[in-house]
């Protein structure tokens, strides 16, 4: 054989090999189309394989975008950043890919862990419902919300089968993870959301309510959402402050919201009064917390992520492929105009 005819056998070897490996064609579709016998289809493909024309690499499956989150960690100054790809969500039934990766990232990190504390929210829905299921009866899920669905006088709830309460609300997300994890549960029993300071101090008279609190401040590991300016669900399946009380907090400067804390871009906070009055966790003790995991993900959700690193407020963050890259763009931009990045 010439050299002219080895390089047109190579090229059919290539094209016999796409064909079969990467479009999915079967061996008598591409006989027909190379005009050969479904035997000689076979023989190629086995060629194809012992020259190193195909190659097979076996792994991990490719969830993570791992050059983004080395980039995204060295721009923000986050301990850890996990960014999981856009494949589709068909791969994992129901779950999205974020849910899964971020249940993943966090059981990871639960191991030696004995409080952890969980910011319900409905964002957080798709880590629920991608965890594993688990017997941890050392661990102990404490809510760092004011959520009163499903809680029982001594501190605890249980929620139902189908994952609703037994009073028929709405999901409380830290009680939902504690029954997938087999783990303790501590309630924080009183609402989120007061119309004033005086009926805040109320709900903060209950010796109960005060002791959950506490025992929140102790947690190692925090799993919170961050939230955009478009909407404030707080803990239930409602948003209890209206589009027009958002707005107004818009004109303070306000930009995102984690943990009930209205967020400017460079991290500071609205003052409490200007903002709603809510019952749960203090920004400072949350950033006292050593591990606070962030799960969030959304075009809208870019400047709320970047005022929550600026802030302090976050110590790791798990988003999507697009996110992370906006998030980036604007970091590179603002250190173009002059600002600085989050330390």
């Amino acid at each position: 054989m010439g050299r002219a005819e080895e390089d047109l056998h190579d090229e059919l070897l290539g094209r016999v090999a796409r064909s079969y490996f990467v479009h999915g064609m079967l061996q008598n579709e591409i006989a027909a189309t190379e005009h050969l016998s479904r035997p000689s289809v076979s023989r190629l493909l086995a060629e194809a394989r012992a020259r190193g024309v195909v190659q097979f690499r076996i792994g991990p499956p490719v969830d993570r975008v791992r050059e983004l989150e080395t980039e995204l960690r060295r721009r923000t100054g986050l301990r850890r950043c996990v960014v999981a790809t856009n494949k589709p969500r068909a791969l994992y039934g129901t779950s999205s890919r974020l849910g899964y990766v971020a249940a993943r990232y966090l059981e990871s990190q639960l191991a030696a862990t004995r409080l952890f504390g969980v910011a319900s929210s409905r964002s957080l829905s798709s880590v629920v419902d991608s965890l594993a299921a688990a017997h941890r009866p050392g661990l102990t899920v404490v809510d760092l919300l004011g959520c009163p669905a499903g809680s029982t006088p001594g501190g605890t709830g249980k929620a139902g089968e189908c994952g609703r309460f037994l009073d028929g609300s709405g999901p409380n997300t830290a009680q939902l993870i504690s029954i997938r994890l087999g783990a303790a549960f501590r309630a924080l029993p009183a609402p989120f959301v007061y119309r004033s300071g005086r009926a805040l101090d109320a709900a903060l008279d209950s010796e109960l309510v005060r002791g959950s609190l506490e025992l929140g401040q102790r947690c190692e590991v925090a799993l919170v959402g961050i939230g955009s300016m478009q909407r404030f669900d707080g803990t239930g399946v409602y948003s209890p402050i209206p589009a027009q009380e958002l707005a107004r907090l818009e004109l303070q400067g306000a930009v995102g919201h984690l943990c009930g804390h209205f967020l400017r871009t460079d991290g500071s906070r609205v003052e409490a009064g200007v903002a709603p009055f809510v019952l749960g966790i203090g920004a400072d003790d949350l950033q006292h917390i050593p591990q606070r995991i962030a799960v969030a993900a959304g075009p809208h959700k870019v400047v709320p992520i970047a005022a929550a690193i600026s802030g302090g407020m976050i110590s790791e963050l798990v988003t999507d492929h697009t996110t992370a890259a906006a998030l980036l763009s604007l970091l590179r931009a603002d250190r173009t105009s002059g600002h600085r990045e989050p330390q």
